[in-house]
């Protein structure tokens, strides 16, 4: 990867008091590590985004573009005072620390419409006329995207105020009419150079939103999710705004909600979103509250065996651990034990224990099974319905795990004991 086609960031930091140094950008928080206080980052498939950098608590404001190459360099006993930056947009990262946009104070939504949207109007000017004065270059990038930021931000305030204006007034009575639409209507725009700026995306979502007849008026979160999600993949043709903000409603509600029965959101975000960078971080949202990622504790389990001997994870801790979830009425599950068998005697003696766990129905039907010699390794009855089956989502059997000898997960869909990538994988693991 050449410079020209990615950015490059090299921190250096005197006097380090952490290990690493953070980047935020595009709803992601990225750790980089520091060795004697220097780090280089490279940064690709992005083609200009705004970025915090976080050292501890304190932060300052980049701007990066493709094809820089920038140096951070700070003192960690004065952050603030010593942050300098070489290379790439110096005049954008300096504007971005010393100039702040500010909003309207909260009793001007109780204005009518017309003199709210005379002040917005107003405070927009003002702000871009700053922007002006510090005399950007006509062709910088930068400036066309500040100047969007600058007009999304003050638009947002217009979205707040049929709900603000209400909530100051107490009047119930208002109905914003066509002027009013009309106004939000002129900044809905698809713009790719605009399409990760926090304020542009929101106010494309909101609106979204808004003019949906379909979805309007869902209030719930989630429904209110895949509507607009919906509405943006049917009605927004450039394929990156259309990602941006997909992937945005995605990953915001993943964040803040998890992954249980969002196979709808997944369906709406899949179908929308290709981007392989954008994929991964959707993954990595999804990840972390997925209780059978791999490298995760395992989730426990209870079981009996056909002598009523109660035991759990816990008395495996120390030796790899393959799981067997079968059931007695389970054609395939019957076909996988005359292999499960000679792969356990392959492996006597070895650090690992084959562990099936039965989640029939009928436990009486299970315990003549056990009691008939055709099983092998440790058999254990947990029933239907399981937290553990629930954890590592099975819905069909068999189902083969892997654990190591701590209890973290190696694999949540090991391969079959008829796979003769089994013996191979198992073969790989340290220790065993």
């Amino acid at each position: 990867m050449h410079a020209a086609d990615g950015i490059t960031v090299k921190f250096d930091v005197k006097n380090p008091v952490l290990t690493n140094v953070v980047l935020v950008y595009h709803m992601s928080v990225n750790e980089f590590a520091l060795t004697d206080g220097k780090a280089t980052v490279q940064l690709d498939g992005m083609d200009a985004l705004y970025a915090n950098v976080y050292y501890g608590e304190k932060f300052k404001v980049v701007y990066l573009q493709k094809g820089d190459e920038m140096n951070i360099s700070f003192d960690a006993h004065d952050f603030d005072n010593t942050f300098a930056v070489k290379g790439g947009n110096e005049k954008a990262v300096d504007y971005l620390n010393k100039i702040q946009l500010t909003a309207l104070p909260n009793e001007a939504y109780a204005q009518p419409w017309n003199e709210f949207k005379a002040a917005v109007d107003k405070k927009m000017a003002s702000m871009k006329r700053l922007l002006k004065a510090r005399k950007f270059a006509a062709d910088d990038k930068f400036l066309k995207m500040e100047e969007g930021r600058i007009t999304y931000f003050y638009a947002n305030m217009m979205l707040m105020y049929p709900v603000s204006h209400t909530y100051l007034t107490q009047d119930t009575t208002m109905v914003l009419g066509k002027e009013y639409y009309d106004t939000i209507r002129q900044y809905v725009k698809e713009d790719e150079d605009l399409a990760d700026i926090d304020e542009y995306r929101n106010f494309m979502i909101e609106t979204a939103h808004i003019f949906d007849e379909a979805g309007k008026d869902i209030r719930q979160y989630y429904p209110k999710v895949l509507a607009e999600m919906s509405y943006i993949g049917e009605n927004i043709q450039s394929d990156k705004v259309r990602e941006s903000l997909i992937h945005f409603l995605a990953f915001t509600y993943v964040e803040g909600n998890g992954v249980e029965n969002i196979t709808d959101l997944q369906n709406l975000y899949y179908t929308y979103v290709t981007s392989p960078r954008l994929n991964a971080i959707f993954k990595q949202a999804c990840a972390k509250w997925d209780k059978a990622a791999v490298g995760r504790p395992s989730p426990m389990f209870k079981g009996v065996d056909v002598n009523g001997k109660e035991m759990t994870l816990r008395d495996f801790r120390g030796k790899y651990v393959y799981i067997d979830m079968w059931a007695t009425w389970c054609g395939p599950c019957q076909k996988e034990l005359p292999f499960l068998k000679k792969l356990e005697e392959k492996y006597k003696g070895r650090n690992i224990a084959f562990v099936g766990l039965s989640i029939d129905q009928d436990k009486a039907k299970w315990a003549d099974r056990v009691k008939s010699g055709a099983l092998s390794g440790t058999q254990l009855y947990i029933g239907k319905g399981t937290k553990f089956q629930s954890d590592y989502r099975i819905s069909g059997i068999p189902r083969f795990i892997l654990l190591d000898p701590n209890g973290r997960i190696v694999n949540p869909d090991m391969t079959r004991p008829s796979s003769e990538d089994t013996e191979k994988i198992l073969n790989s693991q340290p220790g065993l």
